[in-house]
């Protein structure tokens, strides 16, 4: 019998060791170092012994007015897989029975047993719940434990109105089989729970009284257990469901799926891909996803008040070349960087004189072009600045005269451009005269349509603009 449940006890260690050693690592699962996987343990309760000599009683409830006999315990608990543990443990209780009517010898005693009872054990651990395909990450388990142990006692039976002693055992060790059943509630590093835990012994001699045909004399625990999760991981394999990883990962696959096929910012780059997921829609995009950048000044082309800006020219916040002295000459190519408020330059920013006469139609000066979006003729608030140049040298020279000429891409009708062309040739009048009280007669307005472009099609905003030219 003995060699029998001994046999049982150590397959059951062995199976757990061979589940841990087969899901270790393979097919994608979860490896043991990811894991916390010690802890240690201590444990309070009630000794329950389960003799011969039991408390005589009219009802037969061998159980009633039972005196409070407590254990103390110490465990310390391996891991071997998310389900099976092994562990080892210590106790100290003491037995108390009786009174109870018995025949020692060819007398009968009415008598009390009393004995200290150590033990250890070496258990297998099987934890239900903590493996679900429905819920991920559960806090409260059941558990079930079977191994094998020595127990250690010394009893005592007395007589129980003198006193006296009867019988003594002596102090003697054996086996015994523990098997457990309880539940856990984990509070963080911390799990507290309660469980029963049934000693089977192989000896009818731990209360003194042997009797014929009477079961061996057992014992058992009802005990709180307070356990601590060892390890700097915060993950305790006990407490980590395994079908959480499969769905972490099938999670992660999805979305690595969604971000190769969806385009969020629908620019044509796959969001994986696309550095830039905000794209305004419809704007042209590099294949990274990020804003086309024609002059690399930082400002997507969209954005860019001058998309053509020399390359390393500093700009302003809306991509236009920095100009110092506001003579509407950038400084990149101001020769003059320093030019007096209001003064006419040329090309290169040089002050010219109004009569200096340069190319044909008496132009005298170079003034910046004001740009539009599409189909429109409202002056953006970037460009306002060049017009305030404009409202400078009218200002500083009350002679000069203006021509406002509107152009267009060749995006519409000829017919349809024309009247564009004159649209924004107007809104930048209104602008000036309104704004900066610049006499209208000094101001006129023309259109050239599509005919005058400055770019090909490939840069079309280039020619969605108005030019200045200073006439006599």
């Amino acid at each position: 019998m003995k060699r029998n449940l001994l046999m049982f006890t150590c397959c059951f260690l062995f199976l757990g060791s061979s589940l841990f050693a087969q899901s270790s690592g393979k097919y994608g699962l979860p490896k043991s170092k990811d894991y916390d996987r010690w802890s240690v343990g201590i444990s309070f309760g009630q000794t329950l012994f389960l003799g011969d000599v039991l408390k005589d009683s009219k009802n037969n409830n061998a159980f009633k007015d039972l005196p409070f006999t407590p254990n103390f315990g110490l465990q310390l608990t391996r891991q071997l897989s998310h389900s099976v543990g092994l562990r080892l443990s210590g106790s100290y209780g003491m037995f108390e029975a009786g009174p109870s009517r018995e025949k020692i010898g060819p007398t009968a005693y009415t008598v009390n047993f009393e004995s200290p009872v150590m033990e250890g054990a070496l258990e297998g651990v099987y934890t239900f719940g903590n493996i679900s395909h429905l819920k991920r990450n559960k806090k409260f388990h059941f558990y079930v434990s079977l191994g094998i142990g020595m127990f250690n006692f010394d009893g005592e039976l007395k007589d129980s109105a003198t006193k006296i002693l009867i019988a003594k055992t002596g102090n003697v060790s054996e086996i015994m089989i523990p098997a457990s059943l309880g539940f856990k509630y984990q509070i963080k590093k911390f799990d507290l729970g309660l469980s029963y835990d049934f000693r089977k012994t192989f000896t009818d001699k731990v209360d003194g009284v042997n009797k014929e045909l009477s079961e061996y004399d057992n014992y058992a625990f009802i005990r709180l257990n307070i356990n601590y999760a060892i390890g700097k991981k915060n993950k305790h394999m006990e407490w980590i469901n395994p079908m959480e990883v499969v769905y972490n990962d099938i999670a992660d696959l999805k979305d690595r799926v969604d971000l190769l096929s969806g385009d969020k910012d629908k620019d044509g780059v796959g969001d994986m891909f696309d550095k830039d997921n905000a794209t305004p829609e419809g704007q042209k995009v590099y294949g990274d996803g990020t804003s086309v950048d024609t002059d690399g000044d930082g400002i997507a082309d969209t954005k860019d008040g001058d998309p053509f800006s020399l390359k390393g020219a500093k700009v302003d916040a809306n991509g236009v070349e920095i100009d110092t002295d506001g003579d509407g000459v950038p400084d990149s190519r101001d020769l003059e960087p320093a030019t007096e408020k209001g003064k006419l330059v040329n090309f290169q920013g040089i002050t010219i004189k109004m009569d200096d006469p340069i190319g044909g139609g008496g132009a005298v000066s170079f003034l910046p072009s004001v740009f539009f979006d599409t189909n429109s003729s409202e002056v953006k608030q970037q460009y306002k600045d060049r017009i305030l140049v404009v409202a400078r040298a009218l200002k500083a020279n009350p002679e000069l005269k203006i021509m406002i000429t509107g152009n267009t891409d060749i995006t519409a009708s000829e017919q349809y451009n024309d009247k564009l062309g004159l649209k924004r040739a107007d809104a930048v009048k209104n602008h000036l005269v309104k704004v900066y009280g610049i006499d209208a007669a000094r101001l006129s307005t023309e259109s050239k349509g599509e005919k005058d472009p400055l770019a090909n099609t490939a840069n079309k905003p280039m020619n969605r603009r108005v030019d200045f030219s200073v006439v006599k």
